[in-house]
């Protein structure tokens, strides 16, 4: 039988590093969003919102890969954080901006990591038997 990936995580105590992980991860993308930058001069325009996706989806990946079952309440709370950070921004910064593309680039990056997630679950599920007799 295939074992699911939150259950391989939870059977194999790669659960503390995971939790490392998430955890530096939110402290370091916390100070990463809220440091001063210098003006960007040149460069594509949109790599500020692929920078965002992939933090988030990175995010996500970790939550996920730790509380699965919970994963609706790390959405909402991810996306809520994302809505923080572009807020901090707005009152801490000088040379930030906050902009409802950012966050809406946050979603997509939630978005996009629970997807990979419940379709690598549904897949993971599936007994073997079952797997081996459709293919027959």
């Amino acid at each position: 039988m295939i074992i699911p990936l939150h259950r391989f995580l939870k059977r194999y105590s790669i659960r503390r590093t995971l939790l490392a992980l998430l955890v530096a991860s939110l402290f370091m993308t916390t100070y990463l969003m809220l440091i001063e930058l210098p003006p960007k001069k040149m460069g594509w325009p949109y790599w500020d919102k692929v920078q965002h996706i992939l933090v988030f989806l990175i995010l996500t990946g970790l939550a996920l890969s730790l509380f699965f079952k919970q994963r609706w309440r790390w959405v909402l709370g991810l996306a809520m954080y994302g809505a923080l950070i572009e807020w901090l921004q707005a009152t801490l910064t000088i040379t930030r901006m906050a902009t409802v593309g950012d966050w809406l680039a946050d979603i997509t990056g939630i978005a996009i990591a629970v997807m990979v997630f419940v379709l690598i679950d549904k897949l993971c599920i599936k007994p073997a038997a079952n797997l081996i007799s459709h293919s027959a």
